[in-house]
């Protein structure tokens, strides 16, 4: 059943501030935020009713707004009452912003598609989002760490031109330098317990391929790589469970590509959403990740 939409939200009178013109390139690069994210995103984590009120007014001041800069719609969610989070996305309106101000933007969120945009999916690509503004959140903290690329699914699927469809595309690409010229780049997998043994396996089989086929060193322009698998697990409790048995459907791989030397290539780890910005420092700081080669034994995700 389509949600039922509210009439088409006129332009605002007053121009749009710098502020929300940095709002909708984030959200253009991100495609799906909350407040909260925008929040953290802008490096403004306490201004957080500021922002929400803010990106609320560029979707039309309300859900389901036809023509905004932003749409707005709630997170699908199982339980009954209550405020559901919003979710913003770029609208028409904003799509001609961002490309205005020199940044070209080949989407918008079309509201059609709202009924067919599946739960699982927005959860994925919510916890994609919230993850990588972490990272870059952290590293924006650090004096000895830059974040100095960063590129999600959209734009490293763009990249694989003609082979678009043959290749398992990176949730995303996190490129860390030290200071004194340590690179870390890290090949990026969100998983949230949904994918059984011989799926998960053909992902991994597919994340091999890719870097032994020459294709990752010719999209970022260098052959160092480590896998980061985070999981959420379908529940909480069941999470640390959730990533033993992903390393040992990995070992199992590796063991039948004959490429145990790519043990020290996976690190695994658990997150959970709601917690992720204040878990940030810990993530990338603390010895919270496993190896196939210390499965037993945490390790740093950088340096390790």
């Amino acid at each position: 059943m389509k949600p039922k939409r509210a009439p088409i939200a006129p332009s605002p009178s007053q121009p749009l501030t710098p502020t929300e013109e940095e709002m909708l390139r984030i959200i253009s690069i991100y495609r799906y935020m909350t407040a909260l994210d925008m929040a953290y995103s802008l490096g403004t984590p306490k201004t957080l009713t500021r922002v929400r009120s803010r990106l609320t007014h560029l979707a039309g001041g309300t859900d389901y707004q036809d023509r905004a800069f932003l749409y707005r719609f709630p997170l699908p969610s199982n339980k009954k009452g209550g405020n559901p989070e919003r979710v913003f996305t770029l609208g028409a309106a904003g799509r001609e912003v961002v490309e205005s101000l020199g940044m070209p933007v080949d989407w918008y969120y079309r509201p059609s598609k709202t009924g067919r945009l599946s739960g699982s999916h927005l959860a994925h690509q919510l916890l994609v989002t919230r993850f990588v503004v972490a990272a870059c959140q952290w590293a924006n903290t650090q004096p000895d760490y830059n974040l100095v690329e960063m590129r999600l699914s959209y734009e490293i699927e763009r990249s694989l031109g003609t082979r678009r469809g043959e290749v398992v595309v990176p949730d995303a690409w996190l490129h860390f330098l030290r200071v004194g010229g340590r690179k870390s780049p890290v090949l990026l997998e969100i998983d949230r317990g949904s994918e059984y043994q011989e799926r998960l396996k053909n992902h991994v089989r597919g994340r091999i391929e890719f870097i032994r086929s020459g294709e990752y060193a010719r999209i970022f322009g260098t052959r160092g790589v480590s896998i980061a698998y985070a999981t959420t697990g379908q529940v909480p409790d069941y999470a640390q469970t959730r990533r033993k048995t992903m390393t040992a459907w990995t070992m199992e791989v590796l063991e039948e590509l004959e490429l145990k030397s790519w043990a020290g290539v996976f690190h695994f780890t658990t997150v959970t959403y709601e917690r992720l910005y204040e878990d940030a420092q810990t993530l990338f700081t603390k010895p919270v990740w496993y190896r196939l080669d210390s499965p037993a034994k945490p390790v740093l995700l950088l340096d390790s």
